[in-house]
């Protein structure tokens, strides 16, 4: 059955049944695991679908074929799920939101904040697909996700319009909104002397978010693909494919996608969480992006540009009003590959390299930076420029093989002072497979190249694994095999 008759159904569905509940109802939700039900007698109830009970009355995602379809009452940002729900796999179907799925109270004042909020359990196998482009999933402050795919059985968050076979442009972005997830972790746009009253707003009215600890935990994304995200909620307001909005080192993130965003793939904004093992594929404008003081860790990120448009592979900021306010943005990220487009370009801002500015910090190992049509590596404004001068802000063991490889000379000179790093041309040996990290580099000549990899990272912190290549997939392993889409196409 076409999705799109599947949720009228099940709007008529949900209005008779809010209907015989006498008319409004204010959900508050108080059970949910619907892995099995038996309705209290013999016989099994093969309705797998989540729910949970409002005002004595089960509000119940509807049994469609192999699809399970949510009413549009079931989760709103107005009344959100307040209690555990579970979503299983279904073989062959997908649990279908036409509003999106929203998880833990919004609450506005940080002091209030329920830090036992509901857990949203999705498990391994599971798809999500979500039909009005402003649809999108927030985990609210307080609240967690568990999304535990596996290699085998990745998790998959997408547009109806995929599972209707309606997607026909390989290009095809901002069908649905992404996936928000609000945390309490530091931002230093808020007053750091009263971090416990700290209270933002997220893009695209996502939520608030903002607090005291970097160590919170906002659950477990593993094995997670993000398709056809990043609707435009307004002129230039469009929601990434994952937002980390202040979440904490507590959360684990490993083995993620984000393919075909409309606006970034990933964003931090503050925070502390940390990521590992992560593809962006296709993303319209940067792939990786943070600002707002965020000191999280990343290894092992692989991106790729669409051959029609992107902007850059990094965006990184401190705080665009204040380049020195602080906490800093003060990364670790190692084992980076970026690989541009030599034919994409999005107006006047072309598929680029790496951005640092407005005050970031950080420390850069182990990166390849290819094939861009913009400039490989660029440093802007003066306070990140003194960040690089006084070693805030390093590159190193680093390869970066472009036909534009810097923007300016400021650029060119801090990358080559540090005499572990290599720059070449875009006719240089670098990758092999697409994506993989080559076995041996060579120049436009053909003649080999030594480039040494950073690889007691374990030294520098205990997240990190020690490596003997550059680059984000090596010959020896190949992470990304058997559960990506749009590396090998």
């Amino acid at each position: 059955m076409n999705r799109t008759k599947a949720f009228a159904l099940s709007a008529l569905t949900a209005s008779l049944l809010l209907a015989g509940c006498g008319g409004d109802i204010n959900l508050t939700p108080t059970s949910n695991d619907n892995s099995t039900n038996n309705n209290g007698g013999g016989t099994v109830d093969t309705n797998n679908c989540a729910s949970y009970e409002s005002a004595g009355t089960e509000v119940r995602g509807e049994k469609i074929g192999a699809d399970c379809v949510y009413p549009r009452s079931f989760s709103t940002p107005e009344s959100p799920l307040l209690e555990d729900i579970r979503l299983v796999e279904l073989p062959g179907g997908a649990h279908i939101f036409p509003n999106g799925l929203y998880v833990g109270e919004n609450t506005e004042v940080t002091a209030d904040v329920n830090l036992d909020g509901p857990t949203l359990t999705i498990d391994a196998g599971a798809t999500l697909a979500f039909e009005d482009g402003d649809a999108f999933i927030r985990i609210a402050r307080g609240a967690n996700i568990m999304a535990d795919g596996n290699r085998n059985a990745p998790i998959t968050f997408t547009s109806v319009q995929e599972l209707d076979g309606l997607i026909t442009d390989p290009n095809a972005r901002g069908l649905w909104g992404g996936v928000v997830i609000n945390g309490l972790g530091i931002s230093n746009k808020c007053d750091q002397n009263d971090l416990a009253n700290c209270v933002l707003q997220g893009e695209g009215g996502a939520g608030f978010y903002g607090g005291d600890n970097n160590e919170d935990d906002s659950g477990l994304m593993r094995y997670v693909l993000v398709k056809y995200a990043g609707y435009e909620v307004s002129l230039d307001n469009e929601l990434n494919g994952i937002t980390f909005n202040t979440v904490g080192s507590g959360s684990t993130f490993e083995y993620i996608q984000v393919h075909n965003n409309l606006d970034d793939g990933i964003e931090f904004f503050g925070g502390a969480a940390n990521v590992k093992n992560v593809v962006l594929t296709g993303n319209d404008d940067d792939s990786l992006d943070w600002a707002d003081g965020w000191q999280g860790k990343i290894q092992y990120i692989l991106v790729k540009h669409a051959d029609d448009r992107a902007n850059r592979a990094i965006e990184a900021d401190g705080n665009s009003k204040n380049n020195d306010a602080t906490p800093y943005s003060n990364p670790i990220i190692a084992n980076f590959t970026s690989i541009g487009s030599l034919t994409a370009t999005d107006g006047s801002d072309e598929s680029e390299g790496v951005l640092l500015r407005q005050g970031t910090r950080g420390a850069l190992y182990n990166f390849i930076i290819t094939d861009a049509r913009g400039e490989c590596l660029e440093i802007d404004q003066d306070a990140t420029l003194a960040n690089a001068a006084n070693g805030d802000l390093t590159m190193s063991n680093s390869v970066i093989a472009c036909h534009e490889n810097f923007k300016d000379v400021d650029a060119q000179n801090w990358f080559q002072a540090d005499a572990t790093n290599v720059t070449l041309d875009e006719n240089a040996t670098t990758l092999m497979s697409g994506y993989v990290t080559a076995g041996e580099f060579k120049d436009a000549s053909g003649a080999p190249v030594t480039v040494t990899a950073k690889s007691d990272l374990s030294s520098i912190d205990p997240f990190f694994d020690d490596v003997d290549f550059v680059g984000a997939v090596s010959e020896d392993n190949d992470w990304t095999n058997g559960w990506t889409v749009g590396l090998r196409d």
